[in-house]
């Protein structure tokens, strides 16, 4: 993974084809964020059915998380199905929604979502991509989420 540089105490070095997303972008980092840039958020296995002391039934909280949550309610159905399909039964993931803005952050642009594998704290071994859905043709937006993507995945 790509070591984060400081531009400034309060802004990380990006540097992309995409001088917009370059400018908006304050930091991207491993695991749930709610960025100028970025929004992530931890998928839980299907599998998993504890959450803060009480018991759900297997595939509820991955569906929370895939549905109501800040990344999965804004997630198109093909994307979400997929996520489904690629993280199994058994596998967390994080999925990062990226994004500018227009108009004086008034309009938001979908760039790109990524999945990664979820961070193991045990063994220390950083996230893996899993799978990237350009959401804007635009060649600038591709190659902003294609360097993101090198600060939250080996």
């Amino acid at each position: 993974m790509k070591t984060i540089k400081w531009e400034n105490d309060d802004k990380m070095l990006f540097e992309s084809k995409h001088k917009t997303f370059n400018k908006q972008c304050r930091l991207i980092s491993v695991g749930n964020q709610l960025g100028d840039v970025v929004y992530s958020n931890y998928i839980r296995a299907y599998n998993e059915t504890e959450c803060n002391g009480n018991k759900y039934q297997p595939g509820e909280l991955q569906d929370y998380d895939l549905t109501k949550n800040m990344v999965g309610k804004d997630l198109p159905d093909y994307v979400r199905e997929e996520i489904r399909e690629i993280l199994g039964k058994d596998k967390t993931g994080i999925v990062y929604h990226f994004h500018h803005w227009i108009k004086g952050y008034s309009r938001r642009i979908d760039d790109g979502i990524v999945l990664t594998t979820a961070k193991d704290f045990e063994t220390g071994k950083n996230p893996k991509l899993l799978k990237v859905w350009y959401l804007n043709r635009d060649w600038r937006a591709q190659d902003a989420v294609n360097e993101a993507i090198k600060y939250i995945a080996d």
